[in-house]
């Protein structure tokens, strides 16, 4: 983990990544799960709502198995706040890239398991989201080994 001067391509690329994990904290407020009762009754949940039935009692119109999967729903809000204050932070390391992408496959992964087949329009912007992310995430570790035509311009300028 060499540290590496960041030039404009790679700070660009930290950039959008920041702002992608910015936008899956904000979608964690949209419908994830969406399905409806044995009562004929509809509902749609999202990370924000579910996370308020954490410690709380249900109003009954929630079944013990979902009720099971509402202790795991701080994962889907934790993961990226993790990705976006390591993009955030780590300038000149590639440990950004790596914990990148291990966000976006715990995410994609945490999304499947706890949402399933009741995924909601949240869940699968958030999906979408997270390989939008991991596609970055690999150009952003190639673009460390490639020289910025900046860096070039600017070498050129101080030996005239």
């Amino acid at each position: 983990m060499l540290k590496i001067p960041e030039n404009k391509t790679r700070k660009r690329f930290r950039i959008a990544q920041c702002i992608f994990y910015a936008l899956l904290v904000m979608l964690c407020s949209m419908p994830y799960i969406q399905g409806a009762t044995t009562d004929g009754k509809f509902f749609s949940y999202s990370v924000l709502d579910l996370m308020s039935f954490i410690g709380g009692t249900a109003d009954g119109t929630l079944g013990d198995a979902f009720l099971n999967y509402v202790m795991y729903t701080p994962i889907l809000i934790i993961i990226p706040i993790i990705g976006f204050f390591f993009c955030l932070f780590d300038r000149e390391r590639n440990i950004k890239n790596i914990v990148s992408l291990l966000c976006c496959a715990a995410g994609i992964v945490a999304i499947l398991a706890i949402a399933g087949v009741a995924m909601s329009l949240g869940a699968i912007l958030s999906i979408l989201i997270y390989l939008l992310i991991s596609f970055l995430t690999t150009i952003a570790i190639f673009a460390r080994f490639t020289k910025d035509s900046s860096d070039d311009n600017k070498k050129q300028n101080i030996r005239k």
